[in-house]
């Protein structure tokens, strides 16, 4: 992606051509150590996800990852929930003992104070 109000547009494509041809990638993507989430299934098999087998999970988190506001829009709503941490709040409070059915509740009332 390239921002329209760039004024280096040529150089920045030229760049972009660059850093993306196999060769430069690998370079790049395996200096990552696993940490980098790969952009196409061609990089889920690479050697770089069995030098580290605590790592080997991640290979595959660009499938499983979701925009926030899955399965709806990602707007300033989903964003606010998001930014308020109120999933993991909710995982959090039933950890620290408060009744799953409480945290439910609970997420549920902060979310409708946002959707609603």
């Amino acid at each position: 992606m390239l921002m329209k109000y760039s004024k280096n547009q040529d150089p920045a494509k030229e760049f972009l051509k660059w850093i993306h041809t196999e060769k430069n990638f690998e370079r790049w993507f395996v200096s990552q150590k696993g940490f980098a989430t790969p952009c196409t299934e061609k990089w889920e098999g690479h050697k770089v996800w069995s030098d580290d087998p605590v790592m080997a999970p991640f290979k595959v988190a660009a499938k499983l990852g979701q925009a926030p506001g899955h399965a709806g829009p990602p707007n300033a709503k989903a964003a606010e929930a998001l930014s308020k941490y109120i999933v993991t709040d909710m995982y959090a409070k039933a950890v620290q003992g408060m009744p799953a059915e409480d945290a439910v509740k609970w997420a549920d009332a902060e979310l409708k104070k946002i959707y609603v």
